[in-house]
């Protein structure tokens, strides 16, 4: 069965019915033990997540903008719980770096690990920015700080950053921001996946991050920060991260506020 974007392989399909249920969009449409059709209307609205190929036994199925060649073999082990709860626990928020930079292709190779995290409806519309060196990242802190200036409330930092401290970026060697288009309503939320799930992989690689929040917040108050970066006004920055190698060990895990869970059920 044929539309513009799905291709269903009569031949391959093993008439399970996965893609009918997996299908966040519904597009699929048939019973166990027959080939399923595919709905031309709501095949315009596919978000290319994947789901339906990638859960197919029989590989029966192609979506015109996934190439099969593409597709990676499902890991056969994820991580277990012990060790994602290691490494959640031993993540910190860096402030004091080693003076110098991580390697390109150790920072590219956290990022391809992004790539595949979850984004509204697939949307995938996020970008990054990396400012590369202490001397980069520093023009950055002075264009956030020159953003507050007029404010009396930011005065201390201010002050602190003109006698040669960086309150902002803390002498971090790289910088990472992400951003996308201004207007994207999911921006924050989809940032912020991005950068938690960086986070603990640059700590799984020994690195240091911290979130960038007040250069978050300059960017998004002024055009100072976009300007030294290259973005346009049709740009926003949704977060920022530092990265370098930790200065210092941690050696404890400091205590949180108990869990706080409310349970609604029939």
């Amino acid at each position: 069965m044929t539309t513009q974007k799905i291709t269903i392989d009569a031949a391959k399909c093993r008439k399970d019915g996965i893609c009918v249920s997996i299908c966040p969009v519904g597009i699929f449409q048939g019973k166990i033990g027959e080939v399923p059709t595919v709905d031309a209307g709501l095949a315009t609205a596919c978000i290319k997540c994947g789901h339906c190929a990638a859960a197919c036994p029989g590989d029966a199925i192609a979506v015109e903008g996934l190439a099969a060649a593409e597709y990676q073999t499902y890991p056969a082990k994820a991580a277990s719980l012990h060790e994602l709860r290691s490494l959640v626990l031993s993540r910190r928020s860096v402030r004091e770096f080693k003076d110098e930079p991580v390697p390109l292709e150790q920072v590219k190779e956290l990022l391809e690990i992004t790539r595949y995290c979850p984004t509204a409806k697939n949307t995938q519309l996020l970008r990054w920015v990396l400012v590369n060196g202490k001397d980069k990242v520093r023009e950055i802190s002075a264009a956030v700080i020159d953003t507050f200036r007029p404010n009396e409330k930011m005065a201390p930092m201010v002050q602190a950053f003109d006698s040669g401290l960086d309150p902002v970026n803390r002498k971090a060697p790289q910088l990472l921001l992400v951003y996308g288009p201004a207007r994207y309503d999911w921006g924050s939320l989809d940032a912020a996946i991005y950068i938690a799930n960086f986070e603990l992989a640059a700590k799984a690689a020994g690195l240091g991050t911290c979130w960038a929040g007040f250069t978050t917040r300059a960017a998004s108050q002024a055009a100072l920060v976009n300007e030294k970066i290259g973005l346009t006004t049709e740009d926003k920055v949704f977060g920022a991260v530092m990265l370098g190698y930790p200065e210092y060990k941690y050696l404890r895990v400091p205590p949180r506020k108990p869990l706080h869970l409310k349970i609604v059920s029939n």
